[in-house]
């Protein structure tokens, strides 16, 4: 046994620590800056009735935050959950992963512009495209993490379904239909909103493609095993 082998895989494990703990701040600081945007309404009458009308007033402000809420906090889940897998860091990881928290950073002002305007279509195109810009890196990143020429992920695991690239963009698609409503003519922006909700949808029906891809992961592992 090599005497450097513990030094290295102490420092891989190190620069690999250092990325999460980056990764995390990074998702934290966005869904605090999503709160500090939800301003306290300015009340000219200290009155129940002028409390009450500034709070209905920022409605939208509110459906806005907790959507991107939701949202960073799903994508969090998702880069926790992919990330388990990773053993050794790579530029090439490194520099993916620093992309796809350039999206994530981007989301708190796409989402005060679209809660600020919720009747115009410009700011709704721009927060889909936040939207898909983030499943589309969350995508890519997937797909390298699982390539064996990458060689950060153990090759027994590589084919986890928790990293199907397909899995992140079932989000973008739904916003990509959201812009293509936000054109149409007869449907008005502030309808857009509630299109997001398709997205649970689609990860149900998604479902049965992961149960598939999780029996054919264990199949493989048990004839490994008996190899």
């Amino acid at each position: 046994m090599d005497g450097n082998e513990k030094p290295l895989h102490e420092r891989e494990a190190f620069q690999l620590e250092r990325v999460i703990l980056f990764t995390d701040a990074v998702f934290a600081i966005a869904i605090t800056l999503l709160a500090i945007e939800l301003k306290v309404p300015e009340l000219h009458h200290a009155t129940e009735h002028a409390a009450l009308s500034g709070l209905l007033q920022l409605t939208g402000q509110f459906i806005g935050f907790l959507i991107s809420f939701f949202i960073i906090a799903v994508y969090w889940v998702a880069h926790h959950r992919i990330f388990r897998f990773v053993v050794r860091t790579s530029p090439r990881m490194l520099w993916l992963n620093i992309v796809f928290l350039l999206s994530i950073v981007l989301m708190p002002f796409t989402t005060a512009y679209q809660s600020e305007y919720p009747m115009l279509r410009t700011p709704w195109v721009l927060y889909s495209l936040n939207i898909i810009f983030s499943g589309l890196m969350q995508a890519r990143m997937q797909a390298y993490l699982r390539s064996p020429a990458a060689g950060v992920v153990a090759p027994a695991e590589q084919q986890h379904p928790d990293l199907d690239p397909l899995r992140p963009l079932l989000s973008p698609l739904v916003f990509l239909l959201s812009i293509g409503l936000a054109f149409l003519p007869f449907w008005h922006p502030s309808l857009l909103r509630p299109v997001p909700m398709l997205t649970v949808v689609c990860m149900v029906l998604y479902g049965r493609r992961y149960r598939r891809l999780e029996r054919e992961y264990q199949q493989q592992e048990l004839q490994a095993q008996a190899a």
